[in-house]
Formats: structure tokens, C-alpha cells, sequence
């Protein structure tokens, strides 16, 4: 057995994982990326029946339970945060969110890492002005602090290009789509809808947009079908059921809830026309943009309605891939979803040319590609092939709670000079595969300390399962 360890990597995001939320998809998207040669601790908040701790692939997830009002789970998250600073010695920390900006800037002086900045998660749409000005300002130093900035559109790497210190820190990392799980469906016996909508249901300036404008649709479409897809607060949920009442759409709408990844495909591929929401980018001194239902649309071939909104456009190619519609005006979105509707055969003639488009230029292999080319870039300073194999570390050498014992025939090995027993048998044998070996009193300790003196839970990770 050779320690091998390329790199140990601590990832902070200020979200649930897995979670069929937008951030828990880009999340798991990046632990993809790191998991054959990489080992991380991914810290997140804790939801539902989602284990404490949990060993999945080469990682540790270790979630935070928090509660309270929104900034009581924010200090909450950042005081396990500062907990696992003192436990463990991380070279590279990768970060999502302000909040953890701010608790990496007041350790910043014990900490020997270099630091990878995600702008990705955003507010609450009610925040009080006070603090929105806070999130922009740890934002701003989030960003000057870091030493690599990832942002996915080519717009956000514009707003960064004339700022001399932030620009030379910018890559662009598209997001990506699993193409292998997105596409079209065959849909033959099912009922067809006029309208999809998938989304995260909770804005209600620009649902009233949209429902406005499926009002003014069903006046020459009487019969519309219109299908939601996405978690809707119970609060929400009756002011969203009110305004479908008052629009006259009642018999018109049906909501599918919250669907595991592996099932949107056939929902999407039943409608029509999938619709994208006018909803803009979202808080921060780098507005976050988000397009990921518009790339499950047209990885699944359905013909497209979005708003014209700086991101969109660029993936659309300027409205050659889906037809676009001005964000905040209810005429403009009815007359785009009328135009689909009315002109089949060119709506499925743009669907096809985006449906090409997602699979060479926005799939999640090439989204994972790019991140171990960051990665391995900022790395490569500090790795050599001597120090895998040995274990040396040029400069200091860390005891670490977590070590992993791989073979050399492992995916991070150097290789064995002699053919590997390697018999084909229909199963496995535990004592034939490279485990974590665990130092139990260690772990105890520091879980002790990030997780409140919450005990050990031992069970297996599925990312395609939501949290509940």
C-alpha cells in the first residue's frame, strides 16, 4: 500500500446535497469532477433524513444541521466552518457562497490553502436592504480575496474583464447537462401539454408575469394545457392557486410536484412548448445567472420560450435556439408561446438545432473536464510524482483525519511493474478493494465538533435522490 493524496480539497456550499434543486445539480456535478483522483470534505446544511456523515466515492459529506431564521442557519453554518478549519489542513478550499467568504477572510491568516470562488448561491427574495448591502460587500471581497474565480457565462466573465484585479482570476466553466439522462422520450399514450414549466416556485412578481400571459393564450386556445414541475412552499402554493383562480386558468393547470431527475426527461418531452420564467439574475455584486432548465429543454428536443435576459441569449445564440420574449412584458411572453404553438414544423426545426447545440457545447462531461483542468492546474505546484508515491509533501506533511490507503493499480497510482491478479468473479470481496481507512477516535472528535456531538451515521449516498 502507497498514501496517496492529490491534493485535499474542502468544499463549503451553503445548500443541501442531493437536492433536485438548481444548486444541488451544479453541486453534484462538481464532486463528479473530483472523485476519480481527487479526495474532498464537502460541508452542507443538513435536511430531512439526510445523514450526518456520510463517505461517498473519495469524500466525506458532512452536513450541518441549522435552524432558525435565515441568518441564525447562516452563523450556524459558518461557526462548523471555523470548527473544521481547526480540525484539518485543506490545500485548496472551494467556496459557493459570501458566507463562507467571510468566515475563510477571519481565519485567513492560519490558513495555507488556495482559494477557489463559485458565486453561485444568492438571497432570499425578501431579504431586507441591509442585508442585501452585506451580501454584495462579502461578495466584492469574496471575490478580491479569491484566487481563481469560476463563472458560467461568457456575460459574467464581460462585467469581471474590466476590473484589474478580479479579471486575471476569471475561468469560464460553462454549465453542463448529463446528456446520457437528458433527452427525448418516446411518448405515445400519454397526454400532451401544451405548455411545461419547470422551476423553483417561489417568486411571485414574475409568476403573475406568466400567468398573465397564459391568460391572454387560452383566449384562442381555449382548451391549453399547461403542466408545473417544481417544489412550491405551502404558503406559496395557495397565493399561486388564488392567481390561477382570478386568471380564469384553474382547468387549464396541473402540477406535477417535485420529480426525481430521471423522470423529467418524459415530462419535458410531453409538452409542446417548454417555458423558461422571466425571472432575472439573481443578487450579488455578480448577478448570479441560471439557465439550467433551459439546457434540460433542449437536451430533450422540446421547442423553447425564454426571456431575452443577457445568459439566455448567449446560449440560445441570440434567439436562434428558442424563442424569445422581453422579461416583464405578459403580451410579449403570450405572443412567443403562440408563435411555437402556431409554427410546428419550425419550432421542432429550432428544437433540433438546440438539441445538436447542448450536446456539443453544454454537457456536463465537458462542465466536469474543465474543473479537474482548475484543479489540476493549481495543484501542479505543489504534486509530484515522488511526492504521490512516497507521501512526501514538498514544504510541510499533514496528519489528517481521513487517509486514504490506495493500491498502485488504483486510478491515482503509479502503476504495478507486474501483471495484477485480477480474477473476473461475480462479485466483490471486501478484502480485494482499496478502502478509507478511518481513524475512528479522530473523526469522532472533529465530527464532535462540527456536527454538535451528533452521532455517526453509516449510510449509502444516492445523488439522484432528492432530499425530502
Amino acid at each position: 500500500m502507497n498514501f496517496m493524496r492529490l491534493g485535499h480539497i474542502l468544499i463549503l456550499s451553503f445548500s443541501s446535497y442531493p437536492s433536485p434543486s438548481r444548486q444541488g445539480r451544479l453541486l453534484g456535478n462538481l464532486i463528479s469532477a473530483l472523485s476519480p483522483r481527487f479526495e474532498a470534505d464537502i460541508l452542507t446544511i443538513r435536511e430531512s433524513e439526510l445523514g450526518y456523515i456520510e463517505k461517498f466515492r473519495k469524500h466525506r459529506l458532512l452536513r450541518v444541521p441549522v435552524g432558525g431564521t435565515y441568518m441564525q442557519k447562516v452563523e450556524s453554518f459558518q461557526r462548523a466552518i471555523s470548527r473544521q478549519l481547526d480540525g484539518d489542513e485543506y490545500d485548496i478550499i472551494h467556496f459557493r457562497s459570501p458566507w463562507e467568504g467571510h468566515t475563510l477572510a477571519q481565519n485567513l491568516q492560519v490558513l495555507d490553502a488556495k482559494f477557489i470562488y463559485e458565486p453561485s448561491l444568492t438571497l432570499p427574495l425578501d431579504s431586507p436592504d441591509e442585508l442585501v448591502k452585506t451580501f454584495m460587500h462579502l461578495d466584492r471581497m469574496s471575490m478580491e480575496m479569491a484566487d481563481l474565480i469560476l463563472v458560467p457565462s461568457l456575460h459574467q466573465v464581460g462585467l469581471l474583464a474590466a476590473d484589474p484585479v478580479l479579471a486575471p482570476k476569471v475561468r469560464h466553466i460553462p454549465a453542463g447537462i448529463d446528456v446520457n439522462l437528458f433527452d427525448y422520450e418516446h411518448t405515445a399514450g400519454l397526454s400532451e401539454l401544451d405548455v411545461i414549466w419547470v422551476d423553483n416556485f417561489n417568486d411571485m412578481t414574475s409568476t403573475q408575469i406568466v400567468f398573465d400571459g397564459l391568460a391572454r393564450l387560452k383566449e384562442t386556445r381555449p382548451q391549453l394545457t399547461i403542466g408545473l414541475v417544481g417544489p412550491i412552499t405551502t404558503a406559496f402554493a395557495n397565493d399561486m392557486v388564488g392567481l390561477i383562480a382570478r386568471v380564469g386558468l384553474s382547468e387549464n393547470v396541473k402540477f406535477f410536484g417535485v420529480q426525481e431527475e430521471e423522470d423529467l426527461p418524459l415530462l419535458i418531452s410531453r409538452g409542446r412548448v417548454a417555458l423558461v420564467g422571466p425571472r432575472g439574475p439573481g443578487l450579488g455584486a455578480l448577478p448570479r445567472e441560471d439557465c439550467l432548465n433551459l439546457l434540460e429543454y433542449m437536451a430533450c428536443r422540446t421547442a423553447v420560450v425564454a426571456p431575452r435576459l443577457p445568459y439566455v441569449t448567449e446560449v440560445t445564440s441570440e434567439g436562434e435556439l428558442a424563442r424569445l420574449y422581453q422579461p416583464d412584458n405578459a403580451i410579449d411572453l403570450s405572443k412567443a408561446l403562440m408563435y411555437q404553438l402556431n409554427n410546428p414544423e419550425k419550432a421542432q426545426d429550432m428544437a433540433e438545432l438546440a438539441y445538436e447545440t447542448v450536446r456539443e457545447e453544454y454537457t456536463a462531461a465537458q462542465s466536469r473536464r474543465r474543473i479537474v483542468d482548475v484543479y489540476a492546474d493549481m495543484l501542479a505546484p505543489l504534486l509530484s510524482e515522488d511526492s504521490v508515491v512516497s507521501g512526501a509533501r514538498g514544504g510541510r506533511r499533514r496528519d489528517s483525519t481521513i487517509t486514504w490507503q490506495g493500491q498502485r493499480t488504483s486510478s491515482t497510482g503509479v502503476g504495478s511493474p507486474v501483471p495484477v491478479n485480477s480474477p473476473i468473479e461475480d462479485g466483490f470481496h471486501a478484502g480485494d478493494m482499496d478502502t478509507a481507512s478511518l481513524n475512528f477516535e479522530d473523526l469522532k472528535f472533529e465530527a464532535s465538533g462540527v456536527l454538535l456531538g451528533t452521532s455517526l451515521e453509516d449510510e449509502p449516498t444516492n445523488p439522484s435522490h432528492p432530499a425530502n
